[in-house]
């Protein structure tokens, strides 16, 4: 099996381990007692002799006191994480102490093995912004039952008179039958403490039941550079957590790190023939070399050359908007100019393969939308970072023709002496209007035209003339000749 699979499995175990011992901790009514270290405890004497009685109560010469028993702490395991190349991430660890009394525990990290990157990034452990390298936590126990909604709890004197017990103290935090509390303050007078609670108790609690600190504290993880940008990096992190009492009482949790190069917002664009998707030109020794599939399903591509096209076509456009790996996109719009030749498809563009309303403007035709992420259509204009937003929309390829600006050469025969006329203009393809003038803009002559002329009713004398001059070509229409041209 892999490593990492098995790094998994074990992660999956540990959470289930210890998720179990925090349930233990809830069920005050089965969870055995605890006798908390460092408490003095005694006996109460009563002498009765006679008819007069004497009461000795808590003989300080015959109290007593429990060692530390020092156990593993409870750890909490994130979940794997992803980071930018130069940025800092944080791991949020939570850890509840196991032990009978307080107890401090050092804090370890190593970077165990890493993977493209140029060296193993930094690491810190901090609390509250504060650099931090071991936790101190308490533990204690109820010296008397406490019902439900109670928020005063009774606890077993550490033998100090100050403001903390087995160090709890105000501002801690201590879980109680599996709840979290607040501590608002504490008192303790040597031979009692009383813990006050910010809530109340959500369940009661009996003589002997635990009362453990649970702290908070985070593992920066910092200085990660990539070798090969193309590709992704890895860093895995153990963390372990030590018993400073018993060194050998500890416990770890493993992460992976994942460090991936900085990317930009960034748009794509790819076409598609809708009308003919087989219209493609593609090497002969290349696969169909597809550029981007769509969420309706449809392939795209974007190689110069590769989609062909004929007039009357249906031609489909996707623009691609990424927002890439560093921020969330606000306010995105985009607008998209229509190709020449080319009508807009009305009602055709999509967003995220939904219709959606999009402004178009005057010619030259363009389309202006909102683009937002999948699901994310009550706040337009918003992509999610490591999302992106798709707009496809349709044109249709014009049908005229367009007239070429340069001589074409002709394949009508030439007019000669005697001969009425070449060609009729009406069936030729160009077809002219009712201008002379336009006609002779659009005319088709061979070789270097030394002059250009035309007349409404060119006679035959005029066109024997400029036959002596050059090769011409005659038109004629409705009316009779219309154009004649005379070349060298």
């Amino acid at each position: 099996m892999h490593p990492l699979i098995i790094n998994r499995i074990n992660k999956i175990l540990s959470v289930a381990l210890t998720a179990s011992i925090v349930i233990m901790l809830g069920l005050s009514g089965l969870a055995h007692a605890i006798i908390p270290a460092k408490s003095p405890l005694g006996i109460t004497v009563t002498v009765t002799h006679g008819e007069e009685k004497d009461v000795i109560e808590n003989v300080e010469s015959a109290t007593f006191t429990v060692e530390l028993v020092p156990a593993a702490p409870y750890l909490s395991s994130p979940g794997d994480q992803v980071k930018l190349a130069g940025k800092e991430n944080v791991y949020n660890y939570t850890i509840t102490a196991l032990a009978n009394g307080p107890d401090t525990y050092t804090l370890n990290s190593a970077v165990t093995a890493f993977d493209n990157l140029e060296s193993a990034p930094e690491l810190s452990f901090k609390q509250d912004d504060v650099s931090i390298e071991s936790v101190t936590l308490g533990v204690t126990a109820a010296s008397e039952p406490s019902p439900v909604q109670s928020s005063t709890i009774k606890a077993l004197s550490d033998g100090l008179a100050d403001t903390s017990v087995n160090s709890i103290q105000g501002g801690d935090s201590v879980v109680i039958g599996g709840a979290v509390y607040g501590v608002e303050s504490v008192l303790d007078d040597g031979t009692l403490a009383t813990i006050n609670l910010a809530g109340p108790l959500q369940s009661g609690m009996l003589t002997g039941d635990s009362i453990v600190e649970q702290q908070n504290f985070s593992l920066v993880v910092a200085g990660a550079a990539i070798i090969d940008p193309e590709s992704p990096a890895t860093a895995t992190i153990l963390v372990t957590v030590a018993s400073e009492a018993d060194a050998e009482l500890l416990t770890n949790d493993e992460t992976i790190t994942s460090v991936y190069t900085p990317i930009g917002p960034s748009v794509k664009v790819y076409v598609r023939n809708a009308t003919n998707i087989d219209n493609l030109t593609i090497p002969a020794d290349e696969d169909t070399p597809v550029a981007y599939s769509s969420l309706s399903g449809e392939d795209f591509y974007n190689v110069p050359g590769q989609v062909s096209s004929v007039a009357g076509d249906t031609m489909e456009y996707a623009i691609v908007q990424l927002a890439g790996n560093s921020k969330t996109l606000t306010e995105v719009t985009i607008m998209a100019g229509i190709p020449l030749f080319t009508s807009l498809v009305p009602d055709s563009y999509k967003l995220n393969n939904q219709p959606t309303d999009c402004q178009v403007s005057d010619s030259p035709v363009s389309i202006a939308c909102s683009l937002n992420s999948p699901g994310l259509d009550s706040t337009p204009g918003t992509i999610l970072i490591h999302s992106s937003a798709e707009l496809t929309f349709q044109v249709k390829i014009d049908a005229s023709t367009v007239t070429p600006d340069g001589p074409v050469v002709s394949t009508k025969t030439p007019w000669t002496p005697g001969n009425s006329a070449c060609w009729d203009d009406e069936t030729y393809p160009h077809q002219p209007d009712e201008s002379n003038a336009a006609f002779v803009s659009s005319a088709w002559v061979v070789g270097e035209c030394r002059g250009t002329e035309f007349s409404a009713n060119a006679t035959q004398e005029q066109c024997d003339e400029w036959a002596s001059q050059g090769t011409v070509y005659l038109g004629t229409g409705p009316q009779g000749l219309g154009v004649v041209i005379a070349c060298k």
